[in-house]
């Protein structure tokens, strides 16, 4: 790295002790008390944001091979896909550089952010627990964070010691592409050694699949067009096959009042984009193809320790390296290679409590170095850094808990060369601010409140972007002049758990000097690509998301869900790529050892989809579950269905930026097995 960089400390997360965890419900919720979305003690709720978390047997049932897909279903999710390689979470709205990945509480460290046909380097398979917060946060994730973090959880680094050998094996297939999935767990403690207590931790993945199949054409002709006389594939979509496997190995030592541990993981990730019949006369020419071949080394560092200094209750650090490369195939030739090496961390202290209120301080530094090399070399070698310092407290009156936070940064992105100001760093600060109240009214219902003013620096594609990039089809011209996006937020949420199970968020944000990716409507002349052009404006979004859980006897429980954004830009229409109202119902069965479920949803038509961007049609979804287990004398078995797309609908996201080409899979089944012992 060009600076020396200090060593940092970064929070842990929850005790992951569940290794094969299977649950009577489904545990996904709105509000649960989730620790690592907090750095405070043990009975921090996250007051000011609404939350979700997928664990044990519910993220058996929504993992897929992408981040996107596994959270879809969420409230207030959706998935911004670019081919069944690539599936970005979108949260109420937001996606990209305004919704942070982690892998255990850092960022993924990838080169996902950079355009949206690179895929997020984290895996839902062998994750032990997702959480979902939407709306910002800022003050403890960093301005990347202005929408919203997803948190992939795994035990890799062990917190504590397992009382025995904890193993898991699981397969998958689905038939939609031929897909095959294995994943293997494996953890155990090495106690009363000379030198104290270990534990240890092994986990792996393997992933292929063939061609997606859809309904249909992958390119939705255009007005007037006859689609007989329509170049492009009927019933699957060319140069969607995927290959992926990674293999993480973790130890650490822990004693009477903490831990400390490492862990080393690899990963290779081989996907192809779908092909634009718009550029391609011939899809079966492998001339044209253009796949993304990728590869990374990660190494992570954490520990937590009780009364680490007078007056701090705790300490936790959290430090990561990764060494990121992807190439881009056109055709097989190599073209545009990006890569990343980055290290991140954080330190965390917990703090005694002070005039009535606990909290925690912090302190994160990232710095990476980012290239895009080659003849497409839109990008420019730039070495980015960020540092931050944030405070979070809080304290408790009666039946009403508050929340405050704080956080500034500074980004500095030091280019090669800058190809609109020859070159000059550029440097941005931000400052946040958070406060959140709850009102516990009755023991069973409860009012949060929370205002937030969050800020986000440009990132450097935003700001440096010049030039063609066919894996995304595009040409992409940034503009160094832009300024730090400013978002104020304002949500509130009820919830009441009861004879039913109300949860409903309704929030308003308004975003100063928002930043885009404006399709001009124009293409380059040399290479026929679509000209889209970073931009600022400011711009609204508004929406809700609401569920109604109702358990109707000991075996059924029914719910009724729906979400909805709204995102306006000030002067000029609408915010591109936004997901419409959704609305739907689901059934669930519980009996002895089987589980159940069929989930109805009603997307309905996006007719705001923004300048020089298609509407996208309404659909009605049917999927479907059926989950079987088996307690032996040898550990535990879980057989599982998964059925989707169940009325084989012709879907196309209206998040993606690749609808027209490239729509939803089709109907399909995934069959499953996994032991634990």
């Amino acid at each position: 790295m060009k600076n020396t960089f200090m060593v940092v400390l970064a929070a842990s997360s929850l005790p992951c002790t569940a290794i094969a965890q299977t649950l009577e419900h489904d545990e996904s919720q709105l509000n649960e008390v989730i620790i690592s979305a907090s750095p405070l003690e043990e009975n921090a709720t996250g007051i000011n944001q609404a939350t979700s978390v997928l664990i044990g047997e519910a993220l058996h049932r929504e993992a897929a091979a992408t981040i996107g897909e596994t959270l879809q279903n969420e409230r207030g999710v959706t998935s911004s896909g670019f081919g069944p390689g690539v599936g970005k979470p979108v949260i109420r709205g937001q996606v990209g550089n305004r919704v942070k990945v982690m892998q255990d509480s850092l960022g993924t460290l990838d080169a996902s952010s950079a355009s949206g046909d690179h895929a997020i380097t984290t895996e839902a398979l062998v994750a032990e627990r997702i959480e979902v917060l939407r709306g910002p946060a800022t003050l403890r994730y960093g301005n990347g964070a202005i929408g919203g973090v997803v948190n992939v959880i795994d035990n890799r680094i062990p917190d504590d010691l397992p009382e025995k050998l904890n193993s898991a094996v699981e397969y998958r297939y689905n038939s939609v592409n031929d897909q095959n999935s294995t994943v293997f767990l494996m953890e155990n403690s090495l106690t009363d050694t000379p030198l104290g207590n270990w534990a240890w931790h092994i986990d792996g993945l393997y992933r292929d699949s063939n061609d997606i199949e859809i309904e249909g054409l992958a390119q939705h002709p255009e007005d007037g067009e006859d689609p007989a006389d329509h170049e492009t594939t009927h019933g699957y979509i060319d140069n969607t096959d995927t290959q992926a496997h990674t293999v993480t190995g973790g130890l650490s030592w822990i004693g009477d009042q903490g831990f400390i541990g490492i862990s080393v993981s690899e990963m290779e990730n081989r996907y192809g984009i779908p092909p634009n019949g718009h550029h391609h006369e011939d899809h079966a020419d492998e001339a044209t193809d253009v796949r993304i071949d990728m590869e990374q080394t990660r190494v992570d560092l954490k520990a937590e320790w009780a009364d680490i200094l007078p007056g701090f209750t705790l300490g936790r650090m959290r430090l990561s390296h990764n060494d990121y490369e992807h190439t881009e195939l056109e055709g097989g030739e190599k073209g545009t290679r990006f890569t990343n090496e980055a290290i991140e961390g954080r330190v965390e202290l917990l703090h005694q409590e002070i005039l009535g209120w606990s909290g925690a301080i912090g302190l994160q530094l990232e710095d990476r170095q980012f290239a895009a090399i080659g003849e497409e070399s839109f990008i420019p070698k730039s070495d980015i850094q960020n540092g931050g310092i944030f405070w979070v407290g809080e304290t408790n009156y009666g039946d009403w808990s508050y929340e405050l936070g704080l956080r500034l940064d500074r980004q500095t992105i030091d280019p090669d060369s800058n190809p609109f100001n020859n070159g000059s760093d550029i440097d941005h600060n931000t400052q946040s601010l958070s406060f959140g109240t709850r009102w516990q009214m009755t023991e069973d219902q409860s009012i949060s409140f929370a205002l937030t003013r969050a800020q986000r620096a440009p990132s450097v594609e935003e700001l440096l972007s010049n030039g063609p990039h066919h894996a995304s089809e595009s040409f992409d011209i940034g503009d160094a002049n832009l300024d730090e996006e400013t978002s104020h937020n304002f949500e509130i949420g009820y919830q009441y758990e009861g004879p039913i199970n109300l949860s409903v968020n309704l929030f308003y944000n308004s975003i100063d000097d928002f930043i885009f990716k404006k399709n001009t409507g124009l293409e380059d002349a040399g290479e026929e690509l679509t000209i889209y052009q970073y931009q600022q404006e400011d711009a609204t979004f508004r929406g809700a998301e609401a569920s109604i859980g109702i358990h109707l006897s000991d075996r059924w429980d029914v719910e009724f869900f729906g979400d909805y954004v709204r995102a306006r830009l000030d002067k000029n229409g609408d915010v591109p790529r936004i997901p419409p109202l959704r609305f739907g119902v689901a059934l669930d069965y519980f009996q002895s050892q089987w589980n159940a479920g069929l989930k109805l949803t009603e997307a309905k038509k996006q007719s705001h989809a923004g300048d020089f961007e298609e509407d996208t049609d309404g659909y009605t979804r049917l999927d479907g579950h059926v989950h079987y287990h088996i307690d032996t004398a040898n550990g535990h078995w879980l057989l599982f269905l998964k059925a989707n797309n169940l009325l084989d609908q012709e879907i196309r996201n209206a998040t993606s930026f690749l609808r027209n080409i490239a729509p939803e899979p089709a109907q399909s089944v995934e069959l499953g097995v996994r032991m634990s012992f």
